[in-house]
């Protein structure tokens, strides 16, 4: 999903595109991975924290973003890709990365509109070294 589409959908769920939610959505285009409205604040610190929050929050009911499982204490987010996955947290730096859900895939007899999470951690080669 591009820059464009993301302000058609805001548009077409009847929400205007401010200046604010436009750096927002272009800052999470450009991220590649799990991000923290902290992280958004420190690179965009001329934005008010409370428009960040509500963006956020927006773009999770829209569901642009989700929020995923993680160690921190802070509510992390990621951009709403095709390919369903999880995430491997490490225990010791915290750094994350996507794991591949083979589950997302198959029909589970009985059951739709299934939604599932999983959050697998352990140690990074760096931290067990």
């Amino acid at each position: 999903m591009n820059s464009q589409s993301l302000h058609s959908t805001l548009a077409e769920a009847g929400y205007k595109l401010t200046a604010p939610r436009k750096r927002i959505i272009d800052w999470i285009l450009a991220y590649d991975g799990v991000f923290s409205a902290s992280e958004i604040l420190s690179d965009l610190a001329d934005l008010d924290t409370v428009s960040v929050y509500r963006t956020l929050d927006l773009l999770s009911t829209l569901d642009i973003i989700h929020k995923t499982l993680s160690l921190h204490s802070e509510q992390h987010y990621e951009f709403h890709g095709e390919d369903h996955h999880h995430h491997v947290v490490c225990t010791g730096c915290e750094l994350t990365q996507c794991a591949p859900c083979e589950i997302a895939e198959k029909k589970i007899r009985g059951f739709s509109d299934l939604h599932h999470t999983v959050l697998l951690t352990g140690l990074c080669t760096d931290c067990v070294a």
